[in-house]
């Protein structure tokens, strides 16, 4: 870029960020089969569910650093995972500790999945430690103490990694995000309201939810079919497993995990609230960082219908691709003339993304045929 090849540089950019989202797709579907081994077609139709994300496909091919936040995120959110499920060893414990620092080392929103993770593997241990027959794992005085490493640990890295960027902010801009909200509302059309008007606003609701749409298509439907539909099946599907006899630990971790889905989801809504509110912009693509999260409620609404599995995964797939071929249609003429190979560029951004979803549910289809039903997995 500094070197005046800007058009290198900015498709290199938008390399780094296709090889990422790539990344992202594999990363997401390990996280579940960590998070939830019992349901084996969870990673697979997580991993469909991802790669089919509108704004990962979007940013994934853009210079922003989201998709890079997003797989970081999501990387630890599966050794969170594992740490709930099979106890904390010193691998997990450097992991945690090293994928924070990184995660802060992106955006800084991800603090909020770093903080809910870290917290729900301590909570894991704590749990274990008092006591209660837990899972399998290292012996109840080396987990306390790596434990102990961890929370010291995560915070004392990111501060070490991170801290002087955000103190920058703060002497350069006043503000630790280091934006600037005065030019924001002089030239975006921002505005500071009061929180309690943010959260009336059925606008910033459908925009924020609607982070498996580009828009083109209504808001509205998009969040109804896309998340609030599979969020439904996924509770009737929780509800009927419930009846199932489980392991204590298996229920504990299962429960504790629900949880904290729950609780990083909340949080980070909360936080671009409040952001919002504060003159930003309530951008879809702010809530990548749980994408992982809510692929996988999603896929749990999806993959208990076995035998309907392809036509569910069809029909889901449908909104997201057609979302994605208006949004081509309206911006290809809108870019036209704007980049030397723009007339290329955007139809082959298209074709390249619609077969990397054919590749995924290619995937999918023989996960589905090759893999036995009654199978449990282990750790």
């Amino acid at each position: 870029m500094e070197g005046g090849h800007v058009i290198t540089a900015v498709y290199a950019a938008r390399g780094l960020n296709v090889l990422a989202a790539g990344l992202l797709v594999l990363v997401a579907a390990w996280a579940a089969r960590r998070a939830f081994p019992a349901s084996p077609l969870l990673a697979p139709v997580t991993a469909l569910v991802v790669g089919t994300t509108a704004w990962v496909a979007r940013v994934g091919g853009s210079g922003y650093n989201d998709v890079f936040a997003t797989l970081l995120t999501t990387w630890l959110l599966g050794i969170a995972a594992g740490a709930v499920r099979s106890g904390l060893t010193w691998p997990r414990a450097a992991g945690l500790i090293v994928v924070s620092a990184l995660c802060l080392g992106t955006r800084l929103h991800t603090m909020v999945m770093v903080g809910v993770l870290v917290a729900a593997v301590l909570a894991g241990v704590l749990l274990r430690t008092a006591g209660l027959p837990g899972v399998r794992g290292a012996t109840v005085r080396g987990e306390a103490v790596r434990a102990a490493v961890v929370a010291l640990g995560a915070p004392a890295a990111v501060a070490a990694t991170s801290g002087w960027f955000y103190l920058r902010n703060v002497a350069l801009t006043g503000s630790v995000t280091g934006g600037h909200p005065d030019w924001a509302a002089e030239n975006l059309d921002r505005v500071v309201r009061p929180v309690p008007e943010v959260l009336a606003d059925a606008g910033v609701w459908t925009q924020l939810l609607a982070v498996f749409g580009h828009g083109r298509l209504p808001d509205a439907a998009v969040v109804l079919v896309l998340l609030i539909v599979p969020a439904a099946l996924a509770a009737v599907a929780g509800v009927r497993a419930a009846r199932n006899v489980r392991p204590p630990a298996a229920e504990r971790a299962d429960v504790l995990l629900l949880v904290t889905g729950a609780a990083a989801v909340a949080a980070t809504l909360a936080m671009q609230l409040v952001y919002t509110a504060g003159g930003g912009s309530p951008h879809p693509r702010y809530l990548l960082p749980v994408i992982g999260i809510l692929a996988m409620l999603v896929a749990q609404g999806l993959a208990p219908a076995r035998r309907g599995l392809p036509w569910a995964v069809g029909f889901w797939c449908a909104v997201p691709l057609l979302d994605q071929a208006v949004w081509i249609a309206v911006s290809a003429p809108r870019y036209a003339g704007q980049w030397p190979d723009s007339s290329l560029s955007v139809p082959g951004a298209w074709v390249a993304w619609g077969l990397a979803c054919v590749a995924v549910a290619v995937a999918v289809a023989v996960a589905v045929t090759n893999r036995d039903p009654d199978r449990t997995y282990r750790r």
